[in-house]
């Protein structure tokens, strides 16, 4: 079972209903679709939920069956809730350096997942060690930096690696982190999310 996730910084973000997050993701399925040029219907209007306009933290996702298409987001909360989505929902499906852009065909069988994050919070740890002893697998969302050198992972990453020094081992090469060598000067700051995804 996924540990609790304190919904403080989500504000009524944390509350939002079942009929918002549908919308929300019908919205990013619908902006994908506008951007690869392929006929698409109107959406409905959005439901009259105040956490929708409210500026965001988010990430959206988009993965066919396993295998990641593309993720990309922002801890910064310069959009609304409902514009960030649509803008996100692009970057990720077509703007993903690491991962091929999909092809129109391919549409149908991809799915996506948004996530709504609370503001990061600098961790009282310093040091991998310490960082990585106080984790909560399944719940924390992680931010990692050396310097100029900083890369996140979303709580929706501990599916994949359930263990924490994996978890942490697998930031620091994101982030281009020596963790033999700068592993005591790593500092971390810690999120949490509220997910939802297309069935």
């Amino acid at each position: 079972m996924k540990p609790g996730i304190p919904e403080a910084g989500l504000t009524t973000q944390g509350q939002l209903s079942p009929i918002s997050r549908r919308w929300l993701l019908a919205s990013a399925r619908h902006a994908l679709t506008e951007a690869m040029g392929v006929p698409t219907t109107p959406i409905d209007p959005p439901p009259a939920d105040p956490g929708l306009d409210e500026p965001s933290r988010l990430f959206v996702s988009w993965h066919q069956g396993e295998r990641l298409v593309g993720c990309i987001g922002t801890l910064e909360p310069h959009r609304s809730l409902r514009d960030g989505v649509r803008y996100f929902a692009v970057q990720a499906g077509l703007h993903d350096p690491r991962t091929p852009v999909p092809r129109p065909d391919e549409l149908p069988r991809l799915h996506a997942s948004i996530s709504v994050l609370t503001p990061p919070e600098p961790m009282d740890e310093q040091g991998l060690e310490a960082i990585t002893a106080a984790l909560v697998p399944g719940r924390d969302g992680l931010v990692l930096h050396d310097d100029a050198r900083r890369a996140v992972f979303l709580p929706v990453v501990w599916e994949s690696l359930p263990e924490p020094t994996q978890f942490v081992a697998a930031l620091c090469r994101k982030a281009g982190i020596d963790a033999a060598r700068r592993g005591p000067w790593v500092r971390g700051e810690r999120f949490y999310a509220i997910e939802f995804a297309e069935s």
